[in-house]
């Protein structure tokens, strides 16, 4: 017997999206085919006629749902290291409240305890690989932590036959010497940047107020030379939308990064300040499309987080995976974000903390923390994205809400994620007619279920 859950149709225009995530099957039908699919899924009848292959297909065992984590914390996804929360950048939408000069900076010993304490944890169960991210803040806001972080780790790491992956979020914002540094000493870099000068200086003013393009373009410009993976990372606001694709264009002719992730504003007390307003979903989708297809021109992949189609998972970030976040107090937290947002929110994301060169688990909090997953996401229920989207943000996205009751966010994933899937099978022409069609978009962005079975039978 098939297990039927987790099959979906999206009507688009009039024909229908089949696509089962866990099968790795997506499918355009007609309605007489989408009916002829259902029926024969149900009564285990041969497949017969034009749909036969498509039935084979979905017939198969699937991949495991994606299940929250259990047992000991042996496996982290990743060590992170928040050097301080301060920043050389002004940034107009910023939601992290954090003193941008006076923030505390961590002490050294305490970077020192926490790669101890990582490497350890992994030698403990024989790992010989790890993954060590700095977040901010602006990291390299406190360049001699991280310098400090990377030589010990690496030197550590050596010697416990260790090879460890070194990655940074950052705005780019340091001198040349220390941009070599980077390009040298990283294998990976998340560069904020939004766009041409007019763009960039207007969201992203250094916090003197002057321009800071010609520095992070620089910054840029040595990361595309060198071995590391270049991702840039774009806010999209409702006056930059409509120039996506020049942004793109922009993007793939000036550097080399593997991908660009464009994501919409968060709102925060700044960004209404500034008069920044989110983009609505039909306005980014129609140009994230159009955006992607400049860019893979280049070989560049474009991205939006909520709609990345290459994994299945349970929760969207790496909250709840396990990731080991050391803030510059010595808390060991889930999430970078900031301890306000997430009580706003009723969520503690903190694991416990750094106890000399030894982790403290508060083993209650962990178990609670690893149950922030899709599955408990009752707005995701019967939602096709729920196993790419996975309900977002833990914190930002309200998903406690019935199902089929999509807010503006799952309307834009749900409307980029049917336009990836489509151009998947190849579907572009399709694809500008749907995004042209206002009428047939609102079917497919607003049907209450996506389920092609609303009870699964077993």
């Amino acid at each position: 017997m098939v297990e039927l859950e987790d099959i979906f149709y999206i009507p688009v225009r009039d024909k229908y999206l089949v696509y089962a995530p866990l099968k790795r099957v997506v499918a355009l039908v007609n309605l007489k085919a989408l009916r002829q699919i259902k029926e024969q899924l149900q009564t285990d009848s041969p497949a017969l006629g034009e749909v036969e292959s498509l039935l084979e297909r979905l017939r198969l065992q699937g991949e495991p749902i994606p299940v929250p984590r259990t047992g000991t914390l042996d496996d982290p996804l990743f060590l992170g290291i928040i050097p301080t929360r301060g920043c050389n950048l002004a940034c107009r939408y910023c939601d992290f409240a954090a003193p941008k000069q006076t923030s505390p900076v961590m002490d050294i010993q305490m970077v020192k305890n926490g790669v101890d304490a990582y490497l350890d944890l992994l030698t403990s169960v024989g790992k010989k690989r790890a993954e060590i991210h700095f977040f901010g803040g602006e990291p390299f806001y406190a360049e001699k932590v991280v310098h400090f972080a990377v030589e010990y780790a690496r030197l550590q790491g050596a010697a416990a036959g260790i090879k460890i992956h070194f990655e940074a979020a950052t705005n780019g914002i340091y001198n040349e010497a220390r941009c070599r540094w980077i390009a040298n000493q990283f294998d990976t870099i998340v560069l904020s940047l939004d766009g041409p000068a007019d763009i960039q200086n207007c969201h992203r003013p250094a916090i003197n107020g002057k321009d800071a393009f010609n520095i992070v373009t620089r910054s840029a410009h040595i990361f595309s030379e060198s071995p590391l993976e270049l991702i840039i990372r774009a806010c999209v606001t409702s006056d930059t939308v409509e120039r996506l694709p020049e942004i793109a264009q922009w993007i793939s002719k000036e550097f080399r990064p593997s991908a660009v992730c464009f994501e919409t504003l968060k709102e925060s007390s700044l960004s209404r300040e500034a008069g920044f307003e989110v983009p609505t979903p039909l306005a980014f989708a129609r140009n994230f499309i159009n955006a992607a297809q400049i860019l893979e021109r280049s070989g560049i992949e474009a991205v939006f987080s909520t709609a990345d189609l290459r994994n299945n998972r349970a929760s969207f970030c790496p909250v709840g995976k396990d990731a080991l976040i050391i803030s510059p107090d010595g808390t060991v937290d889930a999430c970078y974000l900031l301890p306000e947002d997430w009580k706003r929110s009723g969520l503690n994301m903190q694991l416990g903390q750094l106890n000399g060169a030894s982790f403290e688990f508060d083993w209650d909090t962990l178990q609670q923390v690893r149950q922030l997953v899709v599955q408990n996401k009752p707005l995701c229920t019967d939602c096709f994205c729920r196993y790419h989207c996975a309900g977002g943000c833990h914190i930002t996205n309200a998903t406690s809400g019935l199902p089929g009751q999509y807010e503006s966010a799952c309307v834009q994933t749900r409307l980029v994620t049917i336009a990836l899937l489509l151009r998947e099978i190849g579907q572009e022409k399709l694809v500008e007619e749907w995004l042209s069609d206002s009428e047939a978009l609102a079917v497919s962005a607003h049907q209450s279920s996506d389920r092609l079975f609303k009870e699964a039978k077993k």
